[in-house]
């Protein structure tokens, strides 16, 4: 079993209390020797809110190599996703919701933490 390395950053500048508008998570998965793993699909990661009763799911998903810029070279190892409340519910006002993402690929293995708060109105 090897270590994978996991980083998560959620950008809520769309999604508004009271709607199911996407949220944008970007996961960066690397080796611990700093190689950009380039080769996951969606069925590696598990992604949910395990603390409280607001429960998510993930609507899109796409990564591996991304182009960063104009001219830059690709940057591995980058995955983005959106997150929405599950079916028929919205994203709760005054709450913190805990993204926990696992990766799993074969015997590899990692996980990281990341918040998403929505502050009181």
């Amino acid at each position: 079993m090897a270590l994978l390395l996991l980083q998560a950053t959620v950008g809520n500048d769309i999604a508004r209390t009271g709607t199911s508008d996407p949220v944008p998570v970007t996961v960066s998965v690397t080796r611990p020797n700093g190689v950009p793993v380039n080769t996951l699909t969606l069925a590696n990661f598990t992604v949910g809110n395990t603390w409280g009763q607001h429960r998510i799911a993930v609507t899109g998903f796409g990564g591996g190599t991304i182009q960063i810029g104009p001219g830059a070279t690709n940057a591995g190892g980058l995955y983005m996703m959106r997150l929405v409340p599950i079916s028929g519910s919205t994203w709760v006002p005054w709450s913190t919701y805990h993204i926990v993402v696992v990766v799993q690929a074969g015997a590899d293995r990692g996980q990281t933490i990341a918040h998403l708060t929505f502050p009181k109105p």
